[in-house]
């Protein structure tokens, strides 16, 4: 999967936290957990547009990972009463698109895409905060942070 290096500003991101390793992102229970979090998210008429944020995580995917699901928020004003509001820095960031009939397998895709263009040395990340959005119901656009502006350029 192709990607490529943009700069993006501060991302101010709302909503409901989940908390787990980050092996089991893509597990069955945590799916089911996502999913009821989305319906009721989406459901509640969120003031700015779905998003996801990434964050207090580490490279070793023994670690745990805090994920907010929620909304983008323009500024303070957007925060609804009871979200956590997380912050992710500006900078440069690889940006991955898939798209599937089904959100979830298209999020599964991007990411595989992500650690697979870790792996192979064509990104290096700084694990300062990633996140997503979602131009359509099959489309997600993974924005994971980089260490520098620099990448090596696709085998």
């Amino acid at each position: 999967m192709n990607f490529a290096v943009v700069q993006r500003p501060q991302m101010l991101i709302a909503g409901t936290v989940l908390r787990s390793p980050a092996l089991i992102v893509i597990e069955p229970a945590r799916k089911v957990r996502l999913e009821s979090v989305w319906k009721r998210t989406l459901d509640s008429n969120p003031p700015g547009t779905p998003a996801t944020a990434y964050l207090d995580y580490e490279s070793d995917l023994d670690s745990y990972v805090t994920q907010i699901v929620g909304y983008r928020c323009r500024d303070l004003g957007d925060l609804r009463a009871g979200d956590v509001l997380a912050r992710i820095p500006g900078g440069s960031f690889a940006k991955f698109t898939a798209s599937h009939s089904d959100i979830a397998t298209a999020i599964e895709i991007v990411w595989q895409a992500v650690w697979d263009a870790e792996a192979a040395g064509e990104i290096v990340r700084s694990y300062t905060g990633d996140f997503e959005r979602y131009p359509d119901h099959g489309t997600v656009v993974a924005y994971t942070a980089l260490a520098n502006e620099e990448r090596r350029p696709p085998k």
